[in-house]
């Protein structure tokens, strides 16, 4: 297994992944709409040469999995640089492979090179474990939570 960084020749793969996400976060909100696709490529586009996107796939070149991160000045100290991690998913036949783990390794490894810190975050409905952050030098910080406002 490989974790290379995104491709504009992966934007077709990974908007239909999104698309799964959105199904599984399973707000009311739909993350990305089926009227405006080149708004989603476009900023994931974007995302692939400003920030990080970083790909996993199998020896055969197929993909099975991303993290997404954007990293910016923190907004009330431009020398604190702060990586946020904004996707991660794995293919669900691949959720028993180390791909999620390869991916959060070099999500790490690239924030420790660019960033002073580093955020992530895990949905309600993740099978990943806190543990899987802890062991890492991750802390619990904060928790979020959503209102969808309709």
């Amino acid at each position: 297994m490989l974790v290379r960084g995104a491709e504009q020749q992966d934007l077709d793969w990974l908007i239909g992944q999104l698309k799964e996400f959105s199904r599984f976060f399973g707000s009311h909100h739909v993350l990305f709409p089926h009227d405006d696709e080149a708004y989603a490529r476009n900023g994931l586009s974007g995302m692939m040469e400003k920030h990080l996107v970083l790909v996993a796939e199998r020896e055969d070149k197929t993909p099975i999995g991303f993290v997404a991160g954007i990293v910016t000045p923190h907004l009330f100290n431009p020398k604190l640089r702060v990586l946020c991690e904004t996707f991660w998913w794995v293919i669900p036949e691949a959720r028993m492979s180390l791909a999620a783990s390869k991916l959060l390794d070099a999500f790490t490894k690239w924030g420790q090179e660019h960033a002073d810190w580093i955020i992530f975050s895990l949905e309600e409905r993740t099978p990943v474990r806190d543990r899987g952050l802890l062991r890492r030098g991750f802390r619990l910080q904060e928790r979020s939570y959503l209102m969808e406002v309709e």
